[in-house]
């Protein structure tokens, strides 16, 4: 039995806990928030028998075999620290940090105490997006040449999204999917030829339009993010001799292969029966824990880096 810890306790912790009930072999056995209170709350509602704290201090003297961290933005790289120094794997919310060179700190720590860590984007651990890249790779689509996605929602109203101190803006919670999206298509070392944000009071950018291009500057990809409006949330890969419809480019609905000629060739839709995305990247992480090795292969080291890079270029461009 894989035991489970979930440091910081909100919306998508209690998300997770509830997915990781649909793995076999898998179990929350202790949740922790900065409230007693809210920590027993959380299990009474989602892991009646986990064992809850009042401090992450406390977590990480528990034996479990990962901890996954779900806190705010900011805190991300000092509670991961708290928990890889203390011996334990851990699997992180995106944003991974607030720039890279938390990132490369992490990694180094991860190194010295041999350690997994592994950035939670969700995404590349579902079917629907290796289907998408099995595509590509098998040339149903040609050359790649164009990438279009966005990702809204109406949101602006959250604090931690307006406060600059606390990770805000839109493109660190909503960019980094469509920045991953890119990635896994292009290749991971991208050129960021252009960025717009408009901004909100506190400083921090409302929306974000960016265009990255491959280093031989032969495909590009558009993306737009906001957090003042809901948007269809659509991706497209255009390719020379076909494309592929994304819907729903952060949680996968369907994807759909047409021809150049516009006609449908394939179809696969998400099957909400089986394991969803949180429970995936759950169960990677101890097929890897339990095979000796300190990434996943969905989502590597390499790619959190580059993602992280990426976010301090553009927030330079903003």
């Amino acid at each position: 039995m894989y035991k489970i810890g979930i440091m910081g306790l909100g919306h998508i912790a209690g998300v997770m806990a509830d997915s990781i009930k649909k793995l076999p072999d898998h179990k929350v056995t202790a949740v922790a928030s900065r409230s007693l209170a809210k920590a027993e709350d959380f299990a009474l509602k989602h892991c009646k028998s986990a064992m809850t704290f009042g401090s992450y201090e406390e977590l990480v003297r528990e034996d479990l075999d990962l901890i996954y961290i779900a806190t705010p933005n900011h805190c991300h790289y000092g509670n991961a620290l708290l928990a890889i120094r203390a011996g334990h794997n851990v699997l992180v919310e995106k944003p991974f940090a607030m720039n890279s060179e938390e990132t490369a700190e992490v990694f180094r720590e991860a190194v010295g105490r041999g350690v997994l860590v592994c950035e939670a984007m969700w995404t590349c651990f579902m079917p629907i997006h290796r289907t998408m890249l099995g595509w590509i790779e098998e040339g149903k689509i040609g050359k790649v040449k164009y990438i279009s996605s966005n990702l809204g929602y109406d949101i602006e109203h959250t604090r931690r999204l307006t406060d600059p101190t606390m990770g805000g803006g839109s493109y660190p919670d909503l960019g980094v999917y469509t920045t991953n999206l890119a990635m896994s298509i292009l290749g991971e070392d991208l050129i960021a030829t252009s960025c717009y944000a408009r901004r909100i009071n506190s400083g921090v950018e409302k929306d974000v339009f960016y265009t990255l291009e491959n280093q031989d500057r032969s495909s590009v990809a558009a993306s737009y993010v906001t957090m003042c409006a809901a948007t269809d949330k659509d991706g497209s890969i255009v390719g020379t001799n076909g494309r592929i419809r994304l819907v729903n480019i952060n949680n996968y609905e369907r994807a759909v292969l047409y021809d150049k000629e516009g006609r449908i060739l394939e179809e696969v839709v998400r099957d909400d029966s089986k394991p969803n995305g949180y429970a995936l990247e759950v169960k990677a992480c101890t097929r890897a824990i339990s095979a000796g090795r300190r990434q996943t292969d969905e989502m590597p080291w390499s790619r959190t880096t580059a993602l992280m890079k990426m976010q301090d270029t553009l927030k330079s461009m903003m």
